[in-house]
């Protein structure tokens, strides 16, 4: 008899705290589900606490072909451009109250951008895509993407590694998490990767399934794992060869004027970590907008000029050394 009611006590007890666990279970996934939404039609308005707003012209309108937006958690903005023409995009808004502002362009943006926490994410205008390109941030940081800029297919930047690193002795990480910034008219080859830190000047080329993994200046053609710069002071025009008469073909060997020849006249020194800080100080999604909404109109040509670094000296142990190195 006294079995059988100590049975029953730790029936009602475990039913209780089945009953508990469930319950608390079912809150969690109802506070997940009710802050995960996915939005498939760009006239549709999130449910959930974040925004989509659209500037520029009124006249202009949004194309959002077979893409969708996936927000989980709050906080977050998209701002979209009239005039930009999204397809077969994804924009994940993982986690709080990150920002993406994508401007207009006559070519689709094809991608898939995924952002977290206090994340921001800017495209320019003028881009071009052939391909999907991936863009990964993280840990609070920031990728900057200037006008008229041309991705080839499998393109991928990533700010993070993004696993821990740490030192073996001092046990402190040794891998952060950096922005990346990208200036106007440069063109990324297919299967190019740029990872955190990074810098690239405006008018550069990439080559194919190079690893970029340094900031490069502006005008400049890099290529190799990791990249290396190739070529100084050349430059880049957007029409593609593949459909070129005999015509074409001769009086494409001469370009007639300087426009994608990029100076100093105008630039302004250090113009990337101006940006960032700007952004690391803000305390809100609507202080990073107003940061970044006016470089969609901004045009000056030379704004993200990067100067080529001066070559090192080398010293008589380099030169020994090198000398050396030939016998």
């Amino acid at each position: 008899m006294l079995v059988s009611k100590q049975l029953s006590i730790i029936a009602i007890y475990l039913f209780f705290l089945k009953f508990f666990f469930d319950k608390q279970v079912f809150n969690i996934l109802k506070v997940g589900m009710n802050s995960m939404e996915t939005i498939s039609e760009i006239s549709q308005k999130p449910k959930t606490d974040n925004e989509i707003l659209f500037i520029g012209n009124t006249e202009d309108e949004i194309s959002f072909v077979n893409s969708k937006i996936n927000f989980v958690g709050k906080g977050n903005r998209l701002i979209i451009e009239r005039g930009a023409k999204i397809k077969n995009a994804t924009l994940n808004f993982n986690r709080n109250n990150s920002l993406i502002i994508i401007g207009k362009s006559n070519h689709n943006a094809t991608m898939s951008v995924s952002v977290w926490n206090d994340n921001t994410f800017f495209l320019g205008r003028n881009y071009s895509f052939n391909g999907a390109a991936r863009f990964l941030l993280s840990e609070q940081k920031n990728l900057f993407i200037g006008h008229d800029n041309m991705f080839s297919s499998g393109v991928v930047v990533r700010l993070a590694d993004p696993h821990l690193i740490y030192d073996g002795t001092t046990r402190k990480r040794i891998n952060p998490t950096k922005s990346v910034y990208l200036g106007d008219h440069i063109w990324i080859g297919q299967d190019v990767m740029i990872l955190k830190g990074v810098e690239v000047g405006t008018g550069s080329i990439l080559g194919a399934k190079s690893l970029v993994t340094r900031s490069l200046p502006s005008n400049v053609a890099v290529a190799g794992s990791p990249a290396r710069v190739v070529r100084k002071d050349v430059f880049w025009a957007r029409p593609s060869v593949h459909a070129y008469t005999e015509k074409e073909t001769m009086d494409s060997q001469e370009f007639p004027d300087g426009r994608f020849v990029y100076t100093p006249k105008g630039s302004t020194e250090k113009h990337f970590a101006k940006i960032e800080e700007k952004l690391n100080t803000a305390t809100s999604v609507e202080e990073k907008t107003a940061i970044l909404t006016p470089y969609l109109d901004v045009t000056s040509k030379n704004r993200f000029f990067l100067p080529v670094p001066p070559e090192k000296k080398k010293t008589f142990l380099d030169r020994i050394f090198r000398k050396g190195s030939k016998e």
